[in-house]
């Protein structure tokens, strides 16, 4: 439920799109920070025995870059599609405060056949999250055209690392209000602990189309947390490796080894995904 694909030109050019982007060179201005191309999440795939991977380029300011990235994930898409093998399901980025392109930009993508909006990242796109009238025009877009949301979250307590940022289960909340359980919002990095709070009924009632992923967890959590989250958002957990942040072998095999019930295994790794309306999302056992 999470990669991230580039462009090549973002690949070779990384200096120069570290300079055009202030978060991306947060992030990537360190070469030992992987980018990913469509070409190395297919063979990634194939090794991992994946049958499906979301995929998203990057979380850009720039309009026209989250357009240039878009494109290439929607290419990528129809090619994985036309070619066999693990399928690519595509999602689009957009500046959600620009909210005439991001409308046009989302509706343009959805008629390419995105199923999603995201990942977005708030801070590093300066989407303010304190103006309820902005955030529930965005909501309602994403509403009207029928796309999941996933939305970059952190933890507020902790150590302190590279995309770590201020939205934090109180930020996020004025999403999941605009949303009023009618858009499918996907929490990446389990949600900076959102879910603990649904055992509130009030949070749990407005949160009960909020799923969690699990990108990253190597770098946050003891294994114990697959456990836990399973626990306390039954149906709505899902894999994402956030390669190649992580390589997708070794993030399957952690997920194998924390311990799961055979039944919440399966959930994680496929089955609420197709509940979610993924078809055909599943981890294929390698030989």
């Amino acid at each position: 439920m999470h990669t991230h694909i580039v462009p090549p030109d973002v690949v070779r050019g990384r200096r120069r799109y570290s300079r055009a982007d202030l978060w991306f060179g947060r992030l990537y201005r360190n070469e030992r920070r992987v980018l990913a191309s469509a070409d190395d999440l297919r063979r990634s795939m194939r090794r991992a025995g994946l049958a499906a991977s979301v995929a998203f380029g990057f979380a850009w300011r720039d309009p026209g870059l989250c357009r240039a990235n878009n494109d290439y994930v929607l290419d990528a898409a129809v090619a994985s599609h036309e070619g066999g093998g693990g399928q690519i399901l595509p999602f689009c980025v957009v500046p959600p405060g620009d909210l005439d392109f991001a409308a046009a930009e989302m509706e343009c993508c959805r008629a390419r056949g995105a199923v999603g909006v995201g990942e977005l990242f708030p801070q590093g796109q300066g989407w303010n999250l304190n103006d309820r009238s902005a955030v529930r025009a965005f909501m309602d877009t994403v509403r009207s055209l029928g796309l999941i949301l996933t939305v970059h979250t952190s933890e507020p307590v902790g150590h302190a690392y590279p995309g770590k940022d201020s939205t934090t289960p109180n930020a996020i909340w004025s999403v999941i209000e605009a949303a009023e359980g009618e858009v499918p919002i996907i929490l990446a990095h389990w949600g900076g602990g959102l879910a603990f709070y649904e055992l509130m009924p009030e949070v749990h009632q407005l949160a009960h189309n909020v799923y969690y992923d699990s990108s990253a967890s190597h770098l946050l959590y003891r294994p114990e947390i697959y456990r836990v989250m399973s626990q306390l958002a039954p149906g709505r957990v899902l894999f994402g490796s956030d390669y190649p942040l992580i390589r997708q072998t070794r993030a399957i095999r952690l997920a194998r080894e924390a311990g799961l019930p055979a039944n919440d295994l399966a959930a994680l790794l496929g089955d609420n995904a197709r509940q979610l309306g993924l078809a055909g999302t599943a981890c294929r056992e390698t030989a």
